[in-house]
Formats: C-alpha cells, structure tokens, sequence
C-alpha cells in the first residue's frame, strides 16, 4: 500500500509491505524509494514483519525543498510513526538512525534499532560541511554527493556503480538534504539521556573499523546491546537481519 501524510502542506510518501509485528524503516543520507540501500534487507523483513518505508523530506518521490531542518525530519518522523498507528521498532539505519535517536523520546514504539548509526557526540571537525556547502552553493550537486561520499569512504566501485545507474539523477536531486544530515548526526548527552525506549545497535561483520567504532562508542553511551551480524561493507546480511530483528520481538 502507498499513501502520504500531510505535513502542513507538505506531503510525506510512504509504502507498507507484508505483515506482522511493524517495522518502520528509516533511510540513511540520500537514501529514498529511488535508491534504497538494503533494498534486499526490506523484502527480507517483509516476508516477517509488516514494514513501513518513506521518502524523507526533499528525497525520492517528495517535493524539493531549499529549507530543510532537522526539526523537520524529526517531526516527519514522529507523524508518520503515529499515522500508522505506532510501531514495534523503529530502524534507523546509517545516518537515518540519528532521525530516530533525535525522534525517540516522541516515538510511539517499543523499541528502536540503530543499524550501523552514523552518530556522533560532537560536529565533525573534518571541514565536510563546508565542502558540501560550498559546492551547493556553485550549484554543483554531484560535486556535494562526491565530497559526501568520499568523507564516508564509500569504495569507488559502489560510487561508479550509482554514478552509471538510472537512479543517479534522483540521488543528486537530493543533494542538499545532505546538510541536515551532517547537522543531525550530532547527538549529545542530553538527547540520549532523554531517548527512554529500549534501543539495540546492529553493525556488519564486513564494515570497516571507522564505522564499527563509532556504533561502538555510541552503544556505549547508550549502554544498548550491540550485535555484530554477517554482511559486507556498511550493510548486514538481510536473512541475519530479519533473524535479529526476530529474536529481539521474543526478548
């Protein structure tokens, strides 16, 4: 089932898959219906659950928009989670679980699950967002997908293998999302102190150190249970994935 809600004028798609207990699904950065990494993860957990995935503001079938917050994409959020009638877990994977963390003391969930958060107590200091910033403000979005994806070490083979594919224009189109995206991968003490749902941190057996530290160091300052599952780079297994997930309802 596709449908939307509406946010003050602005109208937020969503689509619900399978049945059982509902999973809402939260993309990273650039992610959307146009390009959904895990895509396999999602038809896996809907054979299980019923999983409910949307378009973050200014991203895949969405509207543009030229003033996005991170006010907004928690509100979206929490509205879209009580539209569907609330949630066993809500999942948020790479910077997608930041919008859950920030979201959580709000959600009307059981539960939430970070899958490889890409979450940090303090802004990055590595000068990424004035690099995007600067190429947003030439007008030059490929440039500002580039610097974002090479800060996060994406190998060049996936990078070349979006750049060839038909979704590429749809992933640049979202560009400058990616600004909030930087802004909300901060999550200071006092949001996590306030998150009060029981939270569980998922990374891949395949992921390198510079994202297993930092779900690491966040499931530490959540005191949350991280599981460590099969899968290659900055993705789980989807079976491993739907068994944890799983497992978690029965615990």
């Amino acid at each position: 089932m596709e449908a939307t809600i509406d946010r003050a004028g602005y109208s937020i798609h969503y689509k619900t898959l399978g049945t059982g207990p509902r999973v809402v699904w939260v993309d990273p950065a650039l992610g959307s219906s146009a390009m959904r990494p895990l895509e396999d993860a999602i038809d896996e957990l809907a054979r299980h659950f019923e999983v409910v995935t949307y378009d973050r503001r200014g991203r895949g079938r969405n509207e543009p928009t030229a003033n996005l917050s991170v006010g907004d994409e928690v509100e979206d959020l929490v509205a879209l989670v009580s539209e569907v009638g609330g949630a066993a877990v809500v999942l948020g994977f790479s910077s997608g679980g930041a919008v859950v963390l920030h979201a959580a003391p709000r959600l009307d969930a059981h539960a939430v699950v970070l899958l490889e958060p890409a979450v940090d107590a303090k802004p990055d200091e590595s000068g990424l967002r004035e690099r995007v910033a600067d190429a947003l403000a030439r007008g030059d979005d490929t440039a500002a997908v580039l610097a974002f994806y090479d800060a996060l070490g994406v190998p060049e083979e996936i990078v070349q293998e979006q750049v060839s594919s038909s979704a590429w224009p749809h992933v640049v189109r979202s560009a400058p999302t990616l600004l909030t995206d930087i802004d909300l991968a901060v999550v200071d003490d006092d949001a996590i102190a306030a998150i009060g749902l029981p939270t569980h941190v998922i990374v891949s057996a395949g992921s390198p150190d510079e994202i297993t530290a930092m779900a690491d160091q966040l499931a530490g300052r959540l005191k949350a249970r991280l599981w460590r599952e099969p899968g290659g780079w900055h993705g789980v297994d989807a079976r491993a994935l739907a068994e944890r997930l799983g497992a978690l309802q029965g615990s």
